[in-house]
């Protein structure tokens, strides 16, 4: 009697399957990345047309605005007064 074994190593197709999956993935997480600083960039350009007065009331210099953009969307890590942005 024959007993049929059951390979654990995956097909071609299946690993076709993963490394189409993983490079979604990865090219998902880079888009919202490339979004992101998009994003913190126009942040930074519309702060900077405020004057310095208003900066100054926001609690900000102009050598921070990218900075403080950059805290805003995420892409630094946060260490600035929390009145800030309204946390």
């Amino acid at each position: 009697m024959h007993i049929p074994t059951i390979s654990l190593n995956p097909g071609p197709a299946t690993l076709a399957v993963r490394a189409c999956h993983d490079g979604v993935l990865v090219l998902g997480r880079l888009c919202l990345r490339w979004l992101r600083l998009r994003r913190m960039q126009t942040t930074a350009r519309t702060l900077g047309r405020l004057d310095d007065r208003v900066l100054r009331d926001l609690g900000l210099d102009r050598s921070e605005l990218l900075s403080a953009s950059a805290e805003l969307h995420g892409l630094a890590r946060r260490d600035r007064r929390p009145s800030l942005f309204g946390r």
